[in-house]
């Protein structure tokens, strides 16, 4: 699965060390979760990704080509 967190990370300038500083993860988790080696495995992770990137998860996460975050879904 293509994933847009390495080229949303490199748009900001942001080494892989960098962003995982930032979500208190190593470089080395933030590469495997790029190469879609390791799946992220907290929610709390892509939200955070997200609100750095002003972004949707969907995004993020190649669900959907369209970045701009265009804010919350109401429900009927």
């Amino acid at each position: 699965m293509k994933n847009n967190i390495r080229s949303e990370r490199t748009r900001l300038e942001l080494s892989q060390a960098g962003l995982g500083e930032q979500l208190g993860v190593s470089g080395d988790v933030v590469r495997n979760w790029e190469n879609g080696t390791t799946p992220i495995n907290k929610i709390q992770y892509l939200i955070t990704m997200a609100d750095l990137f002003k972004c949707s998860i969907d995004y993020l996460l190649g669900r959907t080509e369209d970045r701009i975050l265009h804010g919350p879904v109401v429900s009927s």
